[in-house]
């Protein structure tokens, strides 16, 4: 069984990693589940669990299940927007990071065009019709823009609320296709990682035949 904690940076990865799971477990041929995705989400560094991708905060939260999961696999997913542009800092104190932290896994701008990823054809030209002309995939936008954007794609979304259903075969397939020619590509600096192309080749391995 291959199991991993996952710091994720708020309640939309949080909820993902929930809705994943659950359909993982019902691919699953026995109760011994071949992939468990356990989401922690990062705290602040006073302790509390705000969430959001700031790197004090995903250290912190790396530290704290470190300490309390010493042989746990531990993978950090947090959306790259914040750490392209250094807000507060970001990028700079990733590059300077001490030894023992993990590269991060990263999703390439946002959570929502993570989510892109999952989705029918005409559903990506419909984001890339409406975004690319923000330079939002050169720059990227702040959620306060790029949210009432992405309700034309899912209408009434809301960060944090994800159906159920989301997360099907069919969706997986999407992503795992998808990720070959994506709208934004990963940084070819390996010590960004795409979270997407992290969670595809996991599932391949747990589940060899899910995708045919």
């Amino acid at each position: 069984m291959r199991q991993y904690i996952v710091i994720c940076e708020g309640r939309s990865e949080y909820v993902y990693l929930e809705r994943l799971q659950s359909f993982l477990d019902s691919q699953a041929e026995s109760w011994d589940v071949p992939l468990k995705l356990f989401p922690k989400i990062a705290r602040n560094p006073d302790g509390s669990e705000k969430g959001g991708g700031d790197y004090k905060n995903v250290i912190t939260g790396y530290k704290d299940n470190r300490n309390r999961n010493k042989k746990s696999k531990i993978e950090v997913w947090v959306d790259y927007d914040i750490y392209l542009r250094n807000d507060r800092s970001n990028l700079s104190n990733y590059r300077s990071k001490t030894t023992g932290i993990p590269d991060f896994k990263f999703s390439f701008h946002n959570f929502e065009d993570f989510l892109v990823l999952h989705m029918a054809n005409h559903l990506i030209e419909k984001w890339h019709t409406l975004v690319e002309p923000t330079g939002h995939f050169v720059t990227p936008l702040h959620s306060k823009a790029y949210v009432p954007i992405f309700e034309n794609i899912i209408p009434g979304y809301r960060k944090g609320d994800l159906s159920p259903d989301f997360i099907s075969k069919e969706s997986l397939l999407r992503l795992k296709q998808n990720i070959q020619t994506p709208i934004i590509r990963p940084t070819v600096d390996a010590s960004f990682g795409s979270f997407a192309e992290f969670l595809i080749g996991q599932i391949d391995e747990a589940y060899p035949t899910l995708f045919f």
